[in-house]
């Protein structure tokens, strides 16, 4: 059997923190190695990968710092020359950040297991805080818009955890590490990368909780953001479900949005057959014309013809759907056959019936809207093939001389009803100053005292997009 080899680095998420330790006391490495199975160790102390040098009993450089699987099995040391180390190999370790790589290979069918590593040192002043860097998660080769962050910590007993962030601009230049917060911006804020730090703190030893749990962060996938009017349309892949569908009911998640309509389509209908190898009959040297035995409903796609097995270009033959006939000049005594496709239907797409909508449980700027569909009438379509459509309406207006209010000389905010398109507002009197705050909807209108304050303006809603759908089918 061949040699298998793999290689195990360790991160700065997973690499070993000494800085609490006046001194290292030892590595114990806890792993497995089967019969036809070997494992090697590198490590690194804030510097170059080394082995240790037992000949000489000093840490040296691997030869190979650019390091693979082959070169860490070549240069490294075995689990028992590590866990015979005593203190005196790690005196110049302590306060560095230790990194382990680990290559394990195998000549047979047994698999070498690692259970841990442990870097232990003797016991120093109590460590109540620790700042965890997190790796560096590039979002585009541009700057695109980061749309939500967020982070999941447990704290118990006094624990706190304080998570930062820096991005990268479009020029590459790093952000001072600032509350994480403080990047979920209206406008959004752009990076080309952004990283994470987190400052745990646990001030009652051995009761205290801190914990970072998981960060993730929501961006667009390209620096180009589509507020176009109209209809955005999300259509579900289309399955064979093998029952009868008679009823469904979709539940739809998305944001609030003002001025915006979800509605819902399904498409049911039944699977059609396929047809493989069907004999046409054989070759005679002459143009032939041989009608299919099922010419229901053919499809377009899907048909193949076949001479003695031989699947035949399409351009040297032709085939019509419409009525099954298929014309091809064959050699002489070759058997014909053919695959093809019939009792195929397009989709038809009928109204699902709005149910109700529910505020979403775990985030109060999204609602889940229901639909539901159930065939009444032999006339209604069922069938074992589904899919669903669902429609996102941008609607649209003009509001034309609406009163807000009478100037005071100073300025006044008024929340308009809906998302005016800037260019089109007109505010009266005409002496009036005004300024609008398009991620707000709110104009600020500065005009003379006593004066009737109007405004007209066309308005757009904002896109709005799914976050999720379900849709459960029954017979």
């Amino acid at each position: 059997m061949a040699t298998k080899q793999d290689l195990i680095i360790t991160t700065t998420a997973s690499e070993a923190e000494t800085s609490a330790f006046p001194s290292i006391t030892g590595i114990t490495i806890d792993a497995t190695e089967p019969e036809d199975t070997s494992t090697r160790y590198l490590f690194k102390a804030d510097g170059n990968w080394q082995y240790y040098d037992t000949t000489n009993n000093i840490w040296a450089d691997a030869d190979t710092q650019a390091i693979t699987a082959a070169s860490v099995m070549s240069e490294g040391n075995t689990k028992a020359e590590i866990n015979a180390l005593t203190s005196a190999a790690f005196a110049d370790w302590t306060g560095s950040n230790v990194n382990v790589a680990v290559a394990r290979q195998t000549t047979g069918t047994n698999q070498p297991t690692i259970n841990s590593i442990t870097v232990a040192g003797e016991a120093g002043a109590q460590q109540t805080t620790k700042t965890i860097q997190h790796e560096t998660i590039t979002l585009n080769q541009h700057a695109v818009e980061i749309l939500d962050i967020a982070v999941e910590t447990e704290t118990a007993n006094g624990g706190t955890v304080q998570v930062m962030a820096s991005i990268q601009d479009e020029g590459g230049t790093w952000s001072e590490y600032q509350t994480y917060t403080d990047y979920v911006t209206s406008p959004a804020a752009a990076a080309k990368a952004i990283k994470f730090k987190s400052v745990l703190n646990a001030p009652n030893v051995g009761v205290s909780v801190a914990t970072i749990k998981n960060i993730s962060i929501k961006h667009r996938a390209d620096n180009v953001a589509v507020f176009s009017e109209g209809t955005g349309v999300c259509l579900t892949q289309t399955h064979n479900y093998v029952n009868n569908i008679t009823r469904a009911h979709l539940m739809v998640k998305h944001p609030v949005v003002p001025d915006t309509e979800i509605t819902a389509e399904i498409a049911l209908r039944q699977p059609p057959t396929s047809v493989t190898g069907e004999v046409l009959g054989d070759g005679t040297g002459t143009q032939q014309t041989v009608t299919l035995a099922n010419t229901e409903k053919l499809a377009s796609h899907g048909f193949n013809l076949y001479f003695d097995g031989n699947q035949q270009n399409a351009a040297s033959y032709s085939y019509s759907p419409s009525d099954g006939q298929v014309t091809f000049t064959a050699p002489e005594g070759v058997s014909i056959t053919a695959d093809y496709i019939y009792g195929w239907e397009d989709e038809t797409f009928v109204s699902m019936t709005h149910d109700t909508e529910y505020p979403d449980k775990d985030d109060n700027t999204l609602v889940d809207d229901q639909f539901d569909y159930i065939a009444v009438s032999d006339d209604d379509p069922t069938g074992t093939v589904c899919t669903v459509r669902v429609s996102l309406k941008q609607l649209t207006g003009s509001v034309r001389n609406e009163a807000l209010g009478i100037g005071s000389g100073a300025q006044q905010s008024f929340k308009l009803a809906h998302h005016a398109k800037s260019e089109s507002i007109v505010v009266l009197p005409a002496e009036a100053t005004w300024k609008y705050k398009d991620n707000t909807d709110v104009l600020q209108v500065t005009a003379p005292q006593g004066q009737a304050i109007s405004v007209s303006y066309d308005w757009a809603a904002r896109p709005n997009y799914l976050e999720s759908l379900a849709c459960i089918f029954n017979e």
